[in-house]
């Protein structure tokens, strides 16, 4: 058996929690990949997420200390940045600035796996987001 390293780690060796933090997730689930408490990481969170058919966030806080980044790993999200929804394929990225509303919900009939990775930013007033697209 391979000697465990924490530097080089397998979803499958990871414990799966349930998304149950009060902060707006709906039948979704998560792997803390990449943390402080997993490998004192400075400043990077990287969580994997899994949302059924028909999960969602809904009221999700609005982060203006990190800046926060998904990329779909299988399945498809509706995303709404700023109460502007799009598709996203897996193999997509979705960029989400600080002081950016959004929420996130499965419409397809499989799970949706998904990266987050979260970033702090440093103080000051939040930039407004920019008319890009996903």
């Amino acid at each position: 058996m391979a000697e465990h390293n924490r530097n080089v780690v397998r979803l499958a060796e990871l414990e799966r929690k349930p998304l149950n933090d009060g902060m707006g997730h709906v039948e979704g689930s998560y792997w803390e990949v990449f943390t402080k408490a997993t490998v004192g990481a400075e400043a990077l969170r990287l969580l994997v997420q899994e949302y059924p058919p028909g999960g969602y966030t809904s009221g999700h806080p609005i982060h203006t200390d990190f800046e926060q980044t998904y990329y779909v790993l299988s399945g498809r999200m509706t995303v709404l940045l700023d109460g502007v929804e799009h598709q996203v394929p897996a193999g997509s990225f979705v960029f989400i600035p600080r002081g950016t509303k959004h929420e996130h919900r499965n419409d397809s009939d499989e799970p949706m796996v998904f990266l987050t990775i979260n970033v702090p930013v440093r103080d000051g007033a939040v930039p407004p987001l920019e008319g890009g697209t996903v």
